[in-house]
């Protein structure tokens, strides 16, 4: 039997990693989008009052809040960040439990099989959740 150790862990890290860079991602994207769609919802008002004769800067600010609602709903940002963090401390799991050889990963023979799969699976439940969410959405 080859030692499938650096692959297996390879995978898992690499799943791992993947799975942080994207929660990262999604995080600042939506306390971006969070952040702007606070600070235009602030500014019409304030522009209508101030600046009463500033239809077009009032409805210039009016369209940017709806691009930006509009980016929201198509992207998820905030679903992905909680997605993508479930799945990375899933993987964070598993890994721990093989690097101190507990079970299921405690039989040298199957360990690096095992974490494979493992990994695989949760990779696997990510997708079809997302694929759940997407013909959710496709459906309303």
């Amino acid at each position: 039997m080859t030692d499938n150790t650096p692959y297996a862990l390879a995978v898992a890290d690499a799943s791992y990693e993947w799975y942080l860079v994207a929660a990262k991602r999604s995080r600042r994207a939506y306390r971006r989008c969070e952040g702007i769609t606070i600070a235009l919802s602030t500014a019409i008002p304030i522009v209508a009052a101030f600046l009463p004769g500033a239809t077009l800067l009032t409805a210039a600010l009016g369209s940017c809040l709806m691009i930006i609602a509009g980016l929201r709903a198509m992207f998820h940002w905030q679903e992905n960040y909680l997605r993508f963090s479930h799945a990375r401390e899933s993987v964070e799991g598993v890994r721990r439990l093989y690097r101190v050889g507990a079970a299921p990963y405690d039989d040298p023979a199957t360990r690096d099989q095992r974490l494979v799969v493992a990994v695989t699976q949760i990779e696997r439940d990510e997708m079809r959740r997302w694929t759940k969410l997407t013909e959710e959405r496709v459906a309303r």
